[in-house]
């Protein structure tokens, strides 16, 4: 089983008095991710499934990532802002045909899932960041390896986060 883990773009600076859920992705943000979509496609990513966070600047980087790779997004509750591993396995099961299983949220919980199921002692998911986890079997901590790990600057210019 291979799951794949997105981080969703850079979005606006969270402020005090914003409302966290509806912060958007910046134009840069949504430049960066559609100038990573021929590397997506290089990739020949296919998940069967793509979950997401429900909020906004999650969902539009699966529908960025959905209209580069095809399918479309499920937003899934379990995956907003302080998910576990269990909650995404919860969100995955509810799709249990999926061997290719798509993740796209937020930090600290992508890189919190990659090393609990990789047992890696530290994993730096920046912001449009992609990783890629195989199990010979079912997911399960400890259990998988990271096949890799794509830094955004790989697809952009900017040097920062």
């Amino acid at each position: 089983m291979i799951l794949y883990f997105l981080r969703h773009g850079k979005a606006g600076s969270p402020r005090p008095t914003d409302d966290d859920d509806a912060r958007a992705l910046t134009a840069e943000g949504e430049e960066a991710l559609r100038a990573a979509a021929p590397l997506w496609r290089r990739l020949n990513l296919r998940p069967d499934v793509v979950l997401s966070s429900p909020l906004s600047r999650a969902l539009r980087t699966a529908e960025l990532f959905c209209a580069a790779v095809g399918g479309s997004p499920v937003a899934d509750d379990r995956l907003r802002p302080g998910a576990s591993w269990g909650d995404l396995a919860r969100a995955m099961a509810a799709h249990a045909d999926a061997r290719r299983v798509m993740f796209i949220g937020h930090e600290p919980d992508l890189s919190s899932a990659i090393g609990e199921l990789t047992g890696a002692a530290s994993v730096r998911m920046r912001k449009g960041g992609l990783a890629c986890i195989e199990f010979y079997g079912i997911p399960e901590p400890g259990g998988g390896e990271i096949a890799w790990l794509l830094d955004p600057d790989l697809y952009t210019d900017d040097e920062g986060d």
